[in-house]
């Protein structure tokens, strides 16, 4: 607080801004694909200048490369928690969920690449980075092509309804009270017992 009894406010750092920025370009890219992102779309959607974020990327392919990196780091990230349980299936999957229902409420754009990731992927400039997210994801859940159906579907079904309700929530409630139940409908998706 300062003397006049008001708090001050916390102004964000540069990592921060950045990490918010390239959510947000990472959101243009899922929903537009490269070649129709440009750098003044991001600049619309985060309220920076156009001259501002190339300040921070030199250029619009450096943008678009820096949001995809960012989101296979942070995808990777869980990965490597998920990674840690080598037995249980149970144990894994729950571990996977958390991760990922915490990371789609953190990055809204990290959950819209998420959709994009999954095959087939349309955007040459973007397969790369969607590829290494898709695969990171397949790993935790340990499914791949050769999975049974059952288990691809109830796996898909779960990402879907974890992208959908963790990019929705906020017209009803808060982030707190949206991921019980978001982790909740997910469990239940991949077939496990229902927690609320």
């Amino acid at each position: 607080m300062t003397g006049s009894g008001r708090a001050r406010s916390v102004r964000p750092s540069s990592a921060e801004i950045d990490e918010a920025v390239l959510d947000a370009a990472a959101a243009l890219v899922a929903r537009r694909g490269a070649r129709d992102t440009s750098v003044q779309a991001v600049a619309d959607a985060t309220g920076f200048s156009k001259t501002g974020l190339l300040r921070r990327f030199p250029s619009k392919d450096a943008l678009i490369d820096a949001s995809l990196a960012q989101c296979v780091s942070l995808t990777e990230g869980v990965h490597r928690v998920v990674a840690a349980f080598t037995a249980d299936d149970a144990d894994r999957d729950a571990a996977a969920i958390d991760g990922l229902v915490d990371l789609a409420l953190s990055h809204p754009g990290w959950a819209q690449v998420v959709l994009a990731s999954i095959p087939p992927i349309a955007d040459e400039r973007l397969r790369p980075g969607l590829a290494r997210i898709g695969d990171l994801v397949s790993d935790m859940f340990r499914i791949g092509e050769h999975s049974a159906l059952p288990r691809r579907a109830r796996v898909t079904g779960a990402l879907g309804v974890l992208v959908t309700l963790a990019l929705t929530y906020e017209a009803e409630t808060t982030a707190d009270t949206a991921r019980p139940l978001i982790v909740d409908v997910c469990r239940s998706t991949l077939g496990y017992r229902s927690g609320t």
